[in-house]
């Protein structure tokens, strides 16, 4: 990454070969455990042990050395070199081969049952090889499992008395990454560094238009995609994602304040999960916490108000019996109501049933947008706030007497407590 954003003008870096027009250059530097056949360009080849190759043999695969010589010159036709072997694996049924013993003199050399090969998905299964070996699949099936990859470099090449196949490390190869990030309440300067920094590196954002300020994807770099999902449904989603992360790129699922909370992210990692696909959470700053700083206020007040809610009116999508807003109300804690703007009036009587009429309310509407606004009262004028004020998507519901409380004082700065700050 760092190289990529620190690159000289006279670089340029691919990640596959037949994207590399070596004519344009006077170096190719190939950091690969294939090498490609570039011949009228200087190159300098750096090799991973990074390969996991799979062997197939018919029963007393001989001569030895003629087999290993035509495995050798088989890897060297597709550009692989003996460097680049990590391992050679195969079914533990030849593992008293002529082959296979002389191969452990020079490799690691592993063993799997034909149920474990069995369980692996191969481009090239065979019936032939399912009849004698109990598995359809051994060099293919032996080079991913030991791979912990799902894609060959090298498909089942067939000799005259063996099969090979291969595979990069999973663990070492480039592929594509999703990462969800939390944009924060608004304010595009409000986005974690790391945030901004995937943001910045990312081939595609997708964004949740209806939610996120579009000046949040402003820092991305040149020929990046950046789309709105607003008018997408998941199907469409999954699709555009799927479509950069098989390219190898990196993508930014980015979500308003922090994905977690009321983030709809859960449908996603199911999805993600079930194509093996790589990605991971960088939390935002929630609108809540944007609340509490909007407010001047501490949601928290010693041995008064220890705990705070955060919760949504029942509105289209049913509650949990159990998380009823009045009920939810009858510990008086800090709440921080999503997503309810739309049935204040249920809210409001919700909220009654436990609350004080006095207790101090917010309604808080694009909190850090540049169109912020912020109406205080009290909660039996909540329903009233709201419609007077013409209030419904992307605002938040704070009802509390922590709301703008300046009374009482920390345990903290106590008189009993000073000992903490004494040297």
């Amino acid at each position: 990454d760092w190289m990529e954003a620190h690159l000289p003008s006279h670089v340029a870096v691919f990640y596959r070969p037949e994207d590399i027009e070596p004519s344009r250059f006077e170096l190719i530097l190939c950091v690969s455990p294939q090498v490609p056949r570039f011949t009228e360009t200087p190159m300098i080849c750096y090799v991973p042990r990074a390969l996991h190759l799979g062997i197939g043999l018919a029963r007393q695969a001989g001569p030895t050395r003629e087999v290993l010589t035509a495995i050798e010159e088989t890897l060297k036709e597709q550009g692989i070199v003996p460097a680049a072997i990590a391992s050679i694996s195969t079914i533990d049924a030849k593992s008293e081969e002529p082959v296979v013993k002389a191969l452990q003199k020079e490799y690691t050399v592993n063993f799997h049952t034909a149920e474990e090969l069995a369980s692996m998905e191969v481009p090239h299964p065979s019936p032939t090889v399912m009849k004698h070996m109990g598995t359809a699949s051994v060099c293919e099936a032996a080079a991913l499992l030991t791979a912990a990859n799902s894609q060959l470099l090298l498909p089942k090449v067939k000799g005259a008395n063996y099969t090979v196949a291969a595979a990069i490390d999973g663990g070492m190869m480039r592929r594509g990454h999703i990462e969800i990030v939390g944009a924060g309440p608004g304010d595009p300067e409000l986005i974690s560094v790391r945030g901004r920094r995937l943001l910045e590196k990312a081939d595609l954002i997708l964004y949740a238009g209806s939610l996120v300020p579009r000046e949040l994807t402003h820092c991305a770099k040149p020929g990046a995609t950046v789309l709105s999902s607003a008018s997408m449904d998941l199907e469409e989603q999954f699709r555009v994602m799927k479509t950069f992360y098989d390219k190898g790129l990196f993508i930014v699922r980015l979500h308003t304040g922090d994905p977690c909370i009321y983030g709809a992210i859960q449908e996603q990692m199911n999805y993600f999960d079930q194509h093996g696909m790589s990605y991971h959470i960088t939390p935002g700053i929630s609108s809540f916490q944007a609340a509490a700083a909007a407010l001047k206020s501490q949601f928290t007040i010693p041995e008064k108000v220890q705990s705070i809610i955060l919760t949504r009116g029942e509105g289209r999508t049913p509650m949990p019996e159990r998380e009823k807003l009045h009920l939810m109300a009858r510990s008086q804690s800090t709440m921080c109501i999503f997503l309810s703007a739309g049935i204040a009036e249920q809210v409001q009587e919700e909220l009654l049933q436990e609350y004080p009429k006095s207790t101090p309310v917010a309604v808080c509407y694009h909190l850090t947008w540049k169109d912020e606004r912020i109406f205080r009262g009290e909660l039996k004028d909540l329903a009233k706030i709201v419609k007077e004020n013409k209030l419904t998507l992307t605002t938040m519901i704070v009802v509390g007497e922590a709301i703008g409380n300046r009374e009482g004082l920390s345990r903290l700065y106590a008189h009993e407590f000073k000992h903490l700050f004494r040297k």
